[in-house]
């Protein structure tokens, strides 16, 4: 067991959305998918074409710069942008828990957006629309939802708590260019995307859902008093709870926290690997890892 735990738990405390925030995203994406599906089968789909033509037809000095682009978008381009964030999330917090986040995302977005494309039947629009441009090899399969669209947004919120707040923004970026690349390859309807994310954000807002259930379960979800310390005011014994540099098997340490830092410091006189400083307080054992104990030497504000 305890070898499983050193390869699936995060390394380092993991910040996940709340429940209400996690639970938001999926009601949206939900709400989403249901609105496009209904303005789908209720025929109103003159915009959309509209929009299509606006995005898909466009000028070939515009065309000669965005088709080279568009081949980051494409499958071949997805493939290796998610190994990439994959591996960087695994040397990063070197865990199997993103791997397993990120295929759990990909698969039930995928298998979703095939269901709803066998039951929506719609055609690709360059096989309907007169003037479309069809900028890549014909695509198998119905048109809604857009699939792409609806995993890669899945998996790029499923790796979000992984991630740093920069990445997380460009991985969501990438997902709403996967989108606007099948409007301009041909072979989606403005409507299939948005489809497409609806699914994404409601496979996605449950993955997170989960792993955040999952992980505060475990004490290892890095909570809003975690990352900034103890509260103002507070004694230089207040719990604190902060990454080690080092894996501690006993000894005696120093616990520091700087005014203005948002993360408190820990260092201890011991190493060989990474552990979780749980809590403590001066003058009080405190929790390393799993069965691992320290006790806390001094503390001051």
């Amino acid at each position: 067991m305890n070898s499983l735990d050193s390869w699936w738990w995060p390394k380092r405390p993991t910040p996940v959305p709340r429940a209400w925030a996690a639970g938001l995203l999926a009601g949206l994406g939900a709400g989403l998918f249901g609105a496009s599906a209904l303005l789908l089968k209720t025929g109103t789909v003159g915009r959309d074409a509209s929009l299509f033509r606006i995005l898909n037809d466009v000028p070939a000095a515009a065309a000669s710069v965005l088709t080279p682009l568009s081949y980051l978008f494409r499958p071949a381009g997805i493939v290796v942008v998610v190994v990439l964030a994959v591996v960087y999330v695994v040397a990063r917090t070197r865990s199997a828990l993103p791997v397993a986040a990120g295929a759990v995302a990909a698969g039930a977005a995928w298998a979703l957006a095939n269901a709803a494309k066998a039951i929506a039947d719609r055609p690709r629009p360059y096989q309907v629309v007169a003037d479309a441009v069809l900028r890549q090899q014909p695509a198998h399969g119905t048109s809604f939802p857009s699939s792409h669209t609806a995993v890669t947004l899945a998996v790029v919120l499923a790796l979000v708590p992984f991630l740093g707040r920069p990445l997380a923004a460009v991985g969501i970026g990438y997902a709403v260019l996967v989108g606007w690349s099948r409007v301009y390859l041909g072979v989606h309807y403005p409507l299939d995307v948005l489809a497409g994310a609806g699914i994404g954000l409601a496979v996605g807002g449950v993955i997170v859902l989960g792993l955040g259930a999952l992980l505060r379960h475990t004490g290892r979800a890095a909570s809003d008093h975690d990352a900034t310390g103890p509260a103002p005011g507070a004694g230089p014994g207040a719990p604190l709870r902060a990454a080690l540099p080092r894996t501690v098997a006993g000894g005696r340490g120093t616990i520091r926290y700087r005014r203005g830092v948002r993360r408190g410091e820990v260092e201890l006189n011991a190493g060989g690997g990474d552990a979780f400083l749980l809590a403590g307080q001066q003058g009080q054992g405190a929790r390393v890892g799993r069965r691992r104990v320290v006790q806390v030497q001094r503390a001051r504000p």
